[in-house]
C-alpha cells in the first residue's frame, strides 16, 4: 500500500488546533482571556518523532521503527470567565493506547491516522463544581501510565468534580461514568453512540497533605471489576540527592485477583537535563490497557531528558524485565523522542 502524502497546509491547519481549558482550581475565576484570544485557548501543540527497539520475552525483534505524532489541544470559549466550553483533544494513532503512526524506515509501512480522540462540553455554572459530558480522558490522581491507564486512553460518558478544599477534607474529588472500550476506535465520533453504554465507572480523590506530599486514591469499576488505587508524590529540598520520589500501588478485589506497584524517582541534574528511574511490578493479569511502555510484569526503567532548545526537547528511555515468570510482550525496549513544542514557539514569536 503507497506512503499517503500529507498536504502541508493541512498539517499547518491541524497542529494550530490545540487547548484545553481549566477553571482555576481554588481561589477565585480565573482573569479574562486577552481578546485576540476571545473565543480560542491553545494550550498544547506538539509534533514528537521517535525511533523504538522492542524486544519480547522471547528474545524475538517485534518491533524496530521510527514513528511520529501530533498532539493538538484547544477549548472553544462561551464566555470571558472559561466556566462554559467545547474541549476537544485531537491526534494521531489508531488505538486507545497508541498515539503514534510508523514514518515508514524500518517494520510497519508509513501511515498517517489523525483523529479527535477526545471531545466534551465542560461547564462551571458555581465556583468550584465542574461537569463534562463526552468522549473525555480518563483521570490517574498523583498515579501515573503504569498503574492506571496509558496516557493515550479515552472514555465516553460524564464526569462531575468538586474542588472546595476550603470546606472539604480533600481538594478535589470526582466521579466518572461511562464506557471504556472500542480499543481500536479512536475517532469520537464513532464512539458517541456509547453514552447510552456504561461499563466504566470511577471516584477519585486528591489532597496535598503537606506542602511536599501530594496524595490520591481512586475506586474504579470496569467490567465489573473493581480495583482500588492510591498514589504519593513526595517531593524533596534542594539539597536532596533526588528532586522527587512517587510511589503507586493496585489492588484488585474482583476477578482474577492481584497487585501491584510502581516506585519512581527524579532528579534534574542541570538546568537542561533531568533523570528519571524506578521499578514497575505489574501482575500478570492486569490487562493491556496500562503503559505499552511497561505493560505486565516486572521492570527496571530509566529516562534521561535534554532541553536541546527552549522548544525541543531530546529524551532516551530504556527499560528491561527482570525476573517475570510469565510471558510479557516486552522484556527490552529502548525509545528515542525527539518533542518541538509548537505552543511555545508561537509564544516565543509572540504569535500567540
Amino acid at each position: 500500500m503507497p506512503e499517503r502524502r500529507i498536504p502541508v497546509s493541512f498539517l499547518v491547519l491541524f497542529v494550530s488546533l490545540a487547548s484545553t481549558a481549566a477553571f482555576a482550581q481554588g481561589g477565585s475565576a480565573p482573569p479574562p482571556a486577552p481578546r485576540a484570544h476571545r473565543w480560542l485557548d491553545w494550550q498544547a501543540g506538539t509534533i514528537d518523532a521517535r525511533y523504538r527497539v522492542i524486544e519480547n520475552s522471547r528474545n524475538v525483534t517485534t518491533a524496530n521503527q521510527m514513528q511520529w505524532r501530533e498532539t493538538a489541544r484547544l477549548g472553544f470559549l462561551f464566555d470571558r470567565q472559561h466556566r462554559y466550553s467545547i474541549q476537544v483533544l485531537a491526534g494521531t494513532g489508531r488505538t486507545f493506547n497508541g498515539s503514534w503512526d510508523p514514518l515508514g524506515p524500518g517494520t510497519g509501512e508509513g501511515s498517517w491516522d489523525p483523529n479527535v480522540r477526545q471531545l466534551y462540553f465542560s461547564a462551571t455554572p458555581v465556583y468550584g463544581a465542574t461537569f463534562e459530558v463526552g468522549g473525555v480522558g480518563l483521570l490517574r490522581g498523583e498515579a501515573t501510565e503504569m498503574t492506571t491507564w496509558d496516557n493515550d486512553g479515552f472514555v465516553t460518558g460524564e464526569r462531575a468534580t468538586l474542588r472546595r478544599p476550603r470546606e472539604l477534607f480533600v481538594d478535589e474529588i470526582s466521579v466518572t461514568a461511562g464506557f471504556l472500550g472500542d480499543l481500536t476506535t479512536p475517532n469520537v465520533f464513532r464512539r458517541f453512540d456509547r453514552l447510552d453504554d456504561h461499563n466504566y465507572t470511577q471516584v477519585l480523590a486528591a489532597k496535598r497533605i503537606a506542602p511536599r506530599l501530594d496524595a490520591s486514591a481512586d475506586w474504579t469499576s470496569f467490567d465489573g471489576v473493581s480495583t482500588i488505587r492510591e498514589a504519593v508524590r513526595i517531593t524533596t529540598k534542594s539539597r536532596a540527592p533526588i528532586d522527587a520520589v512517587r510511589v503507586e500501588l493496585y489492588q484488585r478485589l474482583q476477578g482474577t485477583r492481584g497487585n501491584g506497584f510502581a516506585l519512581s524517582a527524579e532528579r534534574a541534574l542541570t538546568g537542561a537535563v533531568a533523570l528519571a528511574g524506578g521499578y514497575a511490578d505489574i501482575d500478570e493479569y492486569y490487562g493491556p490497557l496500562n503503559a505499552d511502555r511497561v505493560g505486565i510484569g516486572r521492570h527496571l526503567f530509566t529516562e534521561v531528558r535534554y532541553a536541546v532548545l527552549p522548544t525541543l526537547t531530546v529524551s532516551a528511555f530504556y527499560g528491561v524485565a527482570v525476573e517475570t515468570p510469565f510471558t510479557i510482550p516486552n522484556r527490552q525496549r529502548f525509545d528515542l523522542v525527539a518533542s518541538w513544542n509548537l505552543l511555545k514557539a508561537a509564544q516565543r514569536a509572540r504569535r500567540w
